[in-house]
């Protein structure tokens, strides 16, 4: 498992994001900047009203590789990262951690490591910032139900088709390292 102490996925920092609290609410800012290493190309919120909802396990080849920095803003997620890079020393392993709003843990996940969740709460809301336009041709899903062996917490789960669908992890390392001409 990813914790607080120190993830398991070579590059993958994980860091509590800043908040404040009081009557009124909670206020929480975000320094994308700062934490990403190429330059924010988008955000996005990804809105899931079921528990159970699983979204992923997605990544993007180059020249359309992407960092991300993701928070749940609202709710809870397991999260999981699958890492793609030959030349990491934790190529083809996955780890997971649980991301809410209550834990208030943000995750930078580099270029060549795939993400997906699965939802523990309804009305989960995650926020992504990006380094890439989404780029369909450069998109892809790896089957979260194949061969990385990933126990998914909630067994009642609704899936997109693409996703369920999704590659196998030799045929996603096979794409990334293809897409870097490795």
């Amino acid at each position: 498992m990813l914790s607080n102490d120190g993830p398991e996925i070579d590059g993958i920092r994980i860091s509590k994001v800043k908040s404040v609290t009081d009557t009124r609410g909670t206020f929480i800012k975000f320094h994308p900047l700062i934490e990403l290493e190429n330059s924010l190309n988008s955000v996005a919120l990804s809105f899931n009203p079921n528990v159970g909802t699983i979204r992923g396990l997605h990544f993007q080849v180059a020249p359309f590789a992407e960092e991300k920095l993701l928070t749940c803003v609202q709710g809870s997620i397991f999260d999981v990262a699958v890492d793609l890079r030959r030349n990491s020393k934790t190529f083809g392993k996955w780890a997971s951690i649980e991301l809410s709003a209550t834990n208030a843990l943000q995750i930078y996940l580099p270029k060549g490591v795939a993400h997906g969740f699965q939802t523990l709460m309804p009305d989960s809301i995650i926020h992504y910032s990006l380094t890439s336009t989404y780029t369909p041709q450069s998109s892809y899903a790896i089957n979260p139900f194949g061969d990385l062996g990933i126990d998914w917490p909630i067994k009642q789960y609704s899936i997109s088709d693409r996703d369920r669908d999704g590659i196998s992890l030799s045929s996603a390392m096979q794409k990334y390292a293809e897409s870097l001409k490795i």
